[in-house]
C-alpha cells in the first residue's frame, strides 16, 4: 500500500515523531528517499519538490509517497489529523 500526501517543507513532517528518518538524496535532484520506523508502522519513502525547476513565483510543496503495508493506515490517520490531507493507493 501507498501513503501520499504533501507539505512546504521537511521540518513539518520530520519533527512531528512520526518516524521518517535517514532522508537522503536521490539520483535525480530535488528527490529523497528514506525510511519510516515508528512502532505502529514502518515503510519507506520517496519525496520531490513538485516544480522546483519550475518559475511559478510561488513555493513548490514537497510530495511525499511511502510505501508498506496495512500498518500505514494509522499514519495516514495521524497526518489527516495533523491537517494533512492525505490520499491512500493499494500498489
Amino acid at each position: 500500500m501507498k501513503v501520499i500526501f504533501r507539505s512546504k517543507d521537511f521540518t513539518s513532517i520530520e519533527g512531528l515523531g512520526y518516524g521518517f528518518n535517514n532522508r537522503r538524496p536521490m539520483a535525480n535532484p530535488w528527490q529523497y528517499q528514506g525510511r519510516v520506523q515508528h512502532r505502529q508502522w514502518s515503510g519507506t519513502f520517496e519525496c520531490l519538490w513538485e516544480g522546483a525547476t519550475s518559475k511559478t513565483g510561488h513555493a513548490p510543496d514537497i510530495i511525499w509517497t511511502v510505501r508498506g503495508d496495512a500498518r500505514l493506515f494509522a499514519l495516514a490517520s495521524a497526518l489527516k489529523a495533523a491537517g494533512f490531507t492525505v490520499d491512500v493507493a493499494q500498489d
